[in-house]
């Protein structure tokens, strides 16, 4: 079964003039915006040709930085083959002669933000600006929950800043995508943009990415820009199915059995110009994505925050900034987190306990329907 990884290898030697880009391409610069550029990748978007530096040279420099070793840990949620398929990318004809730019990296617990993006240009043809998804920070998963009741998050507003920014100072048509979280970003700058901007927009490549309301798809922002997104998921989506969707969904072939693991861009099955699509979702996944929904919709938005602050607030209580750190220190996280929850308001526990029943319930009368 072929990945990414693999596409690379066969088309690497391909320029985009030989042969357009594709959802293929886009998946794989979506996914080395989880890369750490840092200090690699300049973070304004250059309008100096001279001032560029290419793919090749982001990578020789990420391969070569004394700090290899920490960069190259990408947390635990994401595919460490991410490195690998950075260097393939690098040294290939298709990917490595792109200029890159524009990368920026922002974590900010007051505002429960984590956004990031790069932007890779096809000389003065094509600008693909990618929006990086979850990351392994706590504040990233929290900012995903936020979605669910905000009317928009940090993150969705620097997307849509950071869009503007790439069309003022760059020429050629744009393409924006990103995958998950990293899609909802994708599609909410797109929507929002100027008139000027949202013309330039190729297209955008939402990558199992979390819906919006209802009310978002009625826009005129997004109505005029509906027939230019493209959505792709996997068959058993979990995250693609939170909230409301719109338009045409393309199902893509998987290599893994667990629901989990769909959602890892290295998991999906591709073929020398696509992916290698099935048809329809999964049961399980519509199971899910039907019952998560009937949940949060069937609560009142006070009640989703407190929900939310609830949640986390026993999470933050483990001292742990990462996933990964609360995977590898699991022990001294359940028993700080035992301490929150003790130190948990009546009304917040009420509120945890009462939404947990309420979830249960609608998945036993889901699963007896």
């Amino acid at each position: 079964m072929s990945n990414i990884l693999d596409y690379v290898k066969w088309r690497g030697d391909l320029d985009f003039k030989a042969v357009p880009l594709n959802p293929v391409d886009a998946l794989i610069m979506c996914q080395l915006s989880y890369m750490n550029f840092d200090s690699i990748i300049p973070s304004v978007h250059e309008k100096k040709r001279r001032n560029r530096i290419t793919l090749r040279e982001a990578c020789s420099r990420f391969v070569s930085s004394p700090d290899f070793k920490s960069r190259s840990d990408v947390g635990a949620l994401i595919n460490p083959l991410s490195v690998e398929l950075l260097k393939a990318a690098g040294e290939s004809r298709r990917f490595g002669s792109l200029f890159v730019g524009g990368f920026v990296n922002k974590i900010d617990e007051a505002s429960d933000e984590q956004f990031a993006a790069v932007t890779f240009s096809y000389g003065a043809k094509w600008n693909f600006i990618a929006y990086r998804g979850t990351d392994d920070t706590i504040v990233g998963w929290k900012e995903d929950f936020n979605l669910g009741y905000m009317e928009s998050v940090p993150a969705q507003k620097d997307a849509l800043a950071y869009l503007q920014d790439a069309a003022a100072c760059l020429k050629g048509r744009l393409y924006v995508g990103g995958h998950s979280k990293g899609g909802n970003l994708a599609i909410y700058a797109a929507s929002k943009a100027e008139r000027k901007t949202q013309q330039r927009i190729a297209q955008v490549f939402n990558n199992d990415g979390p819906g919006f309301s209802e009310r978002f798809f009625k826009a005129q922002g997004y109505l005029a820009l509906s027939s230019r997104v493209l959505t792709f998921v996997p068959r058993l989506s979990v995250v693609g199915m939170l909230f409301s969707n719109d338009g045409t969904i393309v199902t893509v072939q998987n290599s893994e059995k667990n629901m989990i693991m769909q959602h890892d861009p290295f998991s999906w099955q591709v073929e020398a110009l696509g992916f290698v699509q099935c048809e329809g979702l999964g049961q399980e996944s519509k199971f899910i994505g039907k019952t998560v929904n009937e949940w949060f919709c069937s609560i009142s938005t006070e009640e989703k925050k407190l929900f939310v602050e609830t949640v986390f607030s026993v999470l933050e209580g483990s001292n742990a900034k990462t996933n990964t750190e609360l995977s590898r220190n699991w022990f001294e996280s359940i028993v700080n987190m035992k301490k929150s929850v003790d130190c948990l308001s009546k009304d917040a526990r009420d509120n945890l306990w009462k939404n947990v029943q309420l979830l249960i319930k609608i998945v036993v009368d889901e699963l007896k329907s």
